[in-house]
């Protein structure tokens, strides 16, 4: 059969889908599938109230990831059949119903405002599953018709009916949807009583008497109301009406055997054999396998067709009782004689699916002239000649509640089920999804998780599936899934989406998780498990962190003025060094680390921000650099983070510098913590201007600069300008601030100017990175000072 479309849908039909949804906590830890026990005890019914449905995320999850488990096992090629896991889905949405059902019957205090409409639902679903069971099993599973020999005409009715069963893909479809429909009738309630004799009559006087009648007839034959017109009494009236409609219902439900048992039990065994009449006739010689095997001799009903008409005829008679013409109407195919006794949408599709199947069956048998209407005894002939006439009958009758049920959510995807038109289905209801998502409007968890197991399904059929349609559902689930915090299993339904929407659904939620290294670390286990791209997740979680934290404003963080480097960040600027951590899970993705940190150093750098450039430099693996493949690109990413390193060390130093200037002792007899402090500032002094002067002498960022890498270059000789100008300018203010200490530094101070002049091979001149940035005379002026405090020394500027 097919499974590709669904048909058009009500313009209520997206009501059913949305509807408010709440958030609740779920039980993550839940690792099986586990069938509900029977609740009842108040207890566990108020556990599933509070719950919801969460449980039900987890199961079908469990469920779902078995069989993937199971056809990894299997080899590379083994196919995903979630059709083998249908009846576990019917069953927990049985399970669920019946949850509602016990809810429904409760007290008030244990009712809830949904209940009708969630029994409602979980069994409709469970319907649905069953549907899709039933027609795989009736294509996939059933076994093959055993020849039994060339001369057709040789075969017995039940023969030609196996072959036709066997060989006609429309006969076994609307078969096994008359199946499915005699399997979800509600369950029935017998109500068998005994007929009795009434004590002033004579022995066996059943019937009323027409009160113009002077002697009591002993009717005792079961044609006396048809023949003579003459009534039962009230309680044999009400007990041959309660026996017929329990006939009926065993009927309507396909439970034949039920049915004649029913009547044996009711003193009514001639009305057991007239509803055998229908069996096909056949001999047991006609098989020799063991497992065919059937009594000896002749089965059946040899004349078929007289029985039928008879039915036929019971079925017309207006005077009997609704549920008799019912059930002969039944027996015969007749549509009209059953209607009135139909109650629900299932009852009216069986009715003429019942009458379909028949008209196939005597259509068969005719070809073999095999029994047939007799002149005297037609039997019915219908106008349903498949399944859309069907389902059109239905949805245009003159019965309003019949058109309503027929729109119902589940009615519509059950019909374009059967209908082979489930792709139709699937774009007008993500279509209206989408709409009604746009209007504000949540969707309804329940057929969310409907939808997409049933996407699923469908894909591992090889249906035709929109693809863009089938996605959308399974992205809203994954979307809904991490709304409710179950990032166990969001994974693996988007381990079904196309590889950009995989790593779109979980890079959303990893940005939102904020916890320690350890506790994220454990959010990875789940993606890495069910196989998707945890590199490429991970650095779209980074980038979108970045983008997110960069749009944001805060008013704390100053721009173009040098920070201290040991001042605190700003909220901001924390989020964005943690957000880094992701890539330091697995050295892969160390090299993805750097191109990032290398980025936000150079921007907070530029700003003047190198307290948050420094907490990020020194949040890294301490191998961050050493990791990753070689090449042209990596080396120059490596360099620049040593680069970032020697900037930070001799910032670091300078910083020292300035504290121990400050912290000079004054006033009193202060000698001996004179004499400390100027032993310390020597030693500070002679390590700061190591670090400096050999920044300003080194390479500093500039064989970090590629071709081709115009952005990035640009940023790099930003820094060039901004920072060797810097620390220039440094240099010489250790060496002037320490001439008291060091007076050989004064010289210095100005013996800089040859520095900063000298041509540098190939790399740009210090003078150049000053000009450039608009700090050379800044720079010249302080050397200027120095050279008057020189001469104020009585020594030449000149002379050193």
């Amino acid at each position: 059969m097919s499974f590709a479309g669904f048909s058009s849908l009500p313009k209520q039909g997206f009501g059913n889908f949305t509807a408010p949804s709440t958030s609740t906590a779920f039980n993550n830890k839940l690792n099986k599938v586990d069938h509900d026990e029977d609740m009842g005890s108040q207890q566990t019914d108020r556990f599933q109230e509070q719950n919801d449905t969460g449980v039900e995320y987890q199961k079908f999850a469990r469920l779902l990831e078995a069989l993937q488990r199971h056809s990894k096992e299997q080899g590379a090629d083994s196919q995903l059949e979630i059709a083998r896991i249908l009846p576990e889905f019917d069953t927990l949405c049985s399970t669920r119903a019946q949850q509602f059902e016990r809810r429904k019957n409760a007290g008030a205090g244990f009712q809830l405002s949904n209940t009708e409409e969630e029994h409602k639902l979980w069994e409709s679903e469970s319907h649905t599953w069953l549907l899709l069971e039933t027609l795989f099993s009736a294509f996939e599973r059933q076994k093959p018709f055993i020849d039994k020999g060339p001369e057709a005409m040789e075969w017995s009715d039940l023969d030609l009916i196996e072959h036709l069963q066997s060989t006609d893909r429309n006969f076994k479809h609307h078969s096994a949807v008359k199946s499915w429909l005699e399997v979800i009738a509600a369950p029935t309630n017998p109500r068998l009583g005994v007929k009795r004799v009434s004590p002033t009559k004579p022995a066996g006087a059943f019937f009323s008497q027409p009160a113009t009648t002077t002697t009591q007839t002993n009717y005792q034959d079961p044609d006396a109301t048809t023949r003579d017109g003459i009534k039962l009494d009230e309680h044999n009236q009400r007990v041959e009406h309660d026996l017929l409609q329990t006939v009926w219902e065993y009927i309507r439900r396909g439970q034949i055997q039920k049915a004649k048992d029913a009547c044996e039990k009711a003193g009514e065994p001639w009305r057991a054999e007239s509803i055998s009449g229908g069996d096909l006739y056949s001999v047991s010689t006609a098989f020799t396998d063991p497992q065919y095997d059937r009594e000896e001799g002749p089965i059946g009903n040899k004349t078929r067709g007289l029985w039928k008409g008879t039915c036929y005829a019971l079925a017309k008679e207006t005077a009997a009782d609704q549920y008799e013409r019912a059930i002969y109407g039944a027996l015969c195919g007749d549509i009209p004689s059953v209607l009135p006794v139909c109650s629900s949408w299932e009852d009216h599709a069986w009715t003429r699916y019942n009458a379909l199947v028949e008209s196939m069956v005597e259509d068969r048998l005719s070809q073999f002239n095999r029994g047939g209407p007799s002149k005297a005894l037609p039997i019915p002939t219908t106008t349903v000649t498949s399944a859309k006439d069907i389902f059109d009958s239905i949805d245009n009758s003159d019965d309003q509640k019949l058109r309503n049920d027929s729109k119902d959510m589940f009615k519509t995807i059950q019909k374009s089920i059967i209908l082979g038109q489930t792709d139709q289905m699937l774009t007008n209801m993500a279509k209206e999804a989408r709409a009604a998502r746009k209007a504000g409007a949540p969707l309804r968890p329940h057929m969310l998780r409907f939808m997409t197991h049933f996407v699923l399904l469908l894909r591992s059929k090889k249906s035709n599936v929109p693809k863009a349609d089938g996605d959308y559902f399974i992205k809203s689930y994954v979307d809904l899934l991490i709304s409710k915090q179950l990032y166990d299993i969001a994974p693996l339904y988007a381990s079904f989406l196309p590889r950009q929407l995989q790593i779109e659904t979980c890079s959303s939620y990893l940005k939102t998780i904020d916890g320690s290294k350890k506790e994220r670390l454990g959010y990875l286990v789940h993606i890495r498990k069910h196989g998707l791209d945890l590199h490429s997740i991970l650095t779209a979680t980074v980038d979108g962190l970045l983008e997110k934290s960069a749009s944001a404003s805060e008013e704390d963080i100053e721009t173009g003025t040098m920070q201290s480097i040991s001042a605190p960040t700003t909220a901001q600027e924390a989020a964005q060094i943690k957000s880094l951590e992701w890539l330091t899970f697995d050295h892969a993705q160390y090299l993805e680390c750097l191109v990032r940190s290398n980025s936000l150093i150079r921007k907070y750098l530029v700003d003047g921000r190198l307290n948050a450039a420094h907490a990020l430099y020194t949040s890294l693996p301490l191998d961050i650099a050493e990791a990753g493949p070689v090449g042209v690109l990596p080396e120059s990413l490596k360099r620049e983070h040593t680069y970032y390193g020697d900037l930070f060390a001799a910032r670091k130093v300078l910083e020292n510098f300035r504290s121990e200037v400050e912290s000079k002792p004054s006033g009193g007899d202060l000698r001996v913590a004179a004499w400390k402090w100027e032993v310390e500032m020597k030693e500070l002094v002679s390590v700061a201007v190591t670090e400096l002067e050999s920044l300003l002498r080194s390479k500093w960022l500039y064989d970090c600069i590629l071709p081709g890498d115009n952005v990035r270059a640009h940023e790099l000789r930003k820094l060039r300008q901004i920072y060797l100008s810097e620390i220039a300018l440094n240099l010489h203010e250790v060496y002037f601030q320490s001439r008291d200490v060091i007076p050989a530094n004064l010289e210095k101070s100005v013996e800089m100017a040859n520095l900063i002049a000298a041509e540098r091979d190939e790399d740009t001149p210090l003078h150049k990175e000053l000009q450039d940035n608009g700090r050379l005379q800044e720079l010249l002026a302080k050397i200027r000072l120095s050279s008057l405090e020189l001469i104020n020394l009585g020594r030449s500027p000149f002379a050193y």
